[in-house]
C-alpha cells in the first residue's frame, strides 16, 4: 500500500477494563489497516470488542477503560500521543461517528438545526447561515424530504430512519476523512436498511472517504465491503478481501459464520438451520491460546499455546489458526452467491 494513500494504521490495540472480578481484556492486541475511499467491515458476534475498537478510535471510551497500542495513526498523526484538546479537534472534523442508536445520541432537548450547525461551528470559522446552508446540502445528499421543516423538528419527532439519516448528516458537516458507522441499520426494517446502506456508499465515493463499517450481517459485508476482519473474542481471527474471506474461509470461526446462513438447496424448508456450539469465553484474568478451542471441531492439544500463529496467504488473505487452510476443504460458493444477493 502507497504511504500517501493509507488513512488509518492501527498496531496492537489492546483494552482492558477493571471489573470487581478481575480485568477484562476486551480488545486483545488486534492490527488492521484502512486506506483513503476504502470500506473496512468489523465483523462477530455481539460482545467481541468490535464496538470498543471504533471507540477507542474515537477516543470516547468508558472512564476506566485502558487503551494501549503499539501505533495508533491517522494520516500521520500519532493518536496515542495527542492531548485531549487536539483529539477533541481531530474528533468530529476530520474523524466522525455514526452511533448505533440515534435517540440516545441525539440531544432531545434541541433542534436537528441547532445541533448540526453546532457541530459545523465548532471546527468552521463560518457563519449560522453557512452551517444551515451545509446542513440543507447534506439532506438533499442523503435523500431527506422536506429540508427546511426537518430542521426544526426535535429528535422525537422523527422517524427511525429520519433520525438515523440526521446522524449521518452530522457525521459529514464538516466532512471527515474517516467516517466510523457502528451498525447503523439496526432496528431499522429492510427498504430503509437498504436505502440508508445505498446512502453511505454513494457518500463515500463523492467524498473519498475511508470508511470502517461495523456489523453482524453478512449480508451487509457482502455489499459495502472492500475488505473485512472477523472478530472473535476480542481479537481478529482472519482478515482479506471480502471475496477471499467469503470464497475461501481460513478460519473454523468463519465457516462457522458463513453455514449459519440459510441457502435455498442446502437446507431444508422448515428444518433447524446449523449453529456454532458452545459459548464465548470469559475474557477476564489471563488467557492463552486460541479462544474458539472449545466450540472449534477441529481444536488439538497445541490449540492452547501460548502463542497462535498468524497465517498470510499469498494474495493478502489472513487468518490465525494453527491448521493450514486446505486441511479444512472448500466452502461451497454459494454462500457467497446468496450472501451477496
Amino acid at each position: 500500500m502507497n504511504a500517501t494513500d493509507m488513512l488509518l494504521d492501527v498496531r496492537g490495540l489492546r483494552i482492558d477494563i477493571p471489573t470487581p472480578k478481575g480485568m477484562l481484556h476486551a480488545v486483545r492486541g488486534i492490527d488492521f489497516s484502512l486506506k483513503r475511499g476504502e470500506t473496512l467491515c468489523l465483523v462477530g458476534e455481539s460482545g467481541c470488542g468490535k464496538s470498543l475498537t471504533a471507540m477507542a478510535l474515537m477516543g470516547l471510551l468508558p472512564r476506566k477503560a485502558l487503551r494501549r497500542a503499539d501505533m495508533l495513526n491517522f494520516q500521520g498523526t500519532d493518536m496515542l500521543s495527542l492531548p485531549e484538546r487536539a483529539f477533541n479537534r481531530l474528533r468530529g472534523d476530520r474523524m466522525a461517528m455514526i452511533f448505533q442508536e440515534p435517540m440516545t445520541s441525539l440531544n432531545p432537548a434541541l433542534t436537528i438545526e441547532q445541533q448540526l450547525i453546532d457541530v459545523h461551528r465548532q471546527h468552521r470559522n463560518v457563519s449560522v447561515k453557512e452551517a444551515r446552508e451545509r446542513a440543507l446540502f447534506l439532506f438533499e445528499k442523503i435523500g431527506v424530504s422536506a429540508p427546511t421543516e426537518r430542521l426544526k423538528q426535535y429528535p422525537h419527532e422523527l422517524s427511525g430512519g429520519l433520525r438515523q439519516r440526521m446522524m449521518i448528516a452530522m457525521a459529514l458537516m464538516c466532512g471527515p476523512q474517516l467516517l466510523l458507522a457502528d451498525e447503523p441499520t439496526t432496528a431499522l426494517d429492510v427498504t430503509i436498511q437498504a436505502e440508508l446502506l445505498r446512502v453511505l456508499r454513494n457518500l463515500q465515493e463523492e467524498f473519498g472517504m475511508g470508511l470502517i463499517l461495523i456489523t453482524h450481517d453478512l449480508g451487509v459485508v457482502s455489499r459495502m465491503a472492500d475488505r473485512v476482519a472477523i472478530m472473535y473474542a476480542g481479537e481478529i481471527v482472519e482478515q482479506g478481501d471480502v471475496h477471499q474471506v467469503f470464497n475461501r474461509p481460513s478460519h473454523p470461526y468463519t465457516r462457522g459464520l458463513l453455514e449459519c446462513l440459510p441457502i435455498p438447496g442446502r437446507h431444508k424448508h422448515m428444518t433447524h438451520l446449523p449453529s456454532i456450539p458452545g459459548v464465548v469465553p470469559s475474557l477476564i484474568g489471563d488467557f492463552v491460546g486460541c479462544a474458539f478451542r472449545e466450540r472449534c471441531q477441529y481444536a488439538e492439544e497445541r490449540c492452547a499455546a501460548p502463542e497462535i500463529d498468524w497465517r498470510q496467504l499469498p494474495d493478502g488473505q489472513g487468518y490465525q489458526c494453527i491448521h493450514p487452510v486446505d486441511s479444512f476443504g472448500a466452502m461451497h460458493s454459494a454462500a457467497m452467491h446468496e450472501v451477496s444477493r
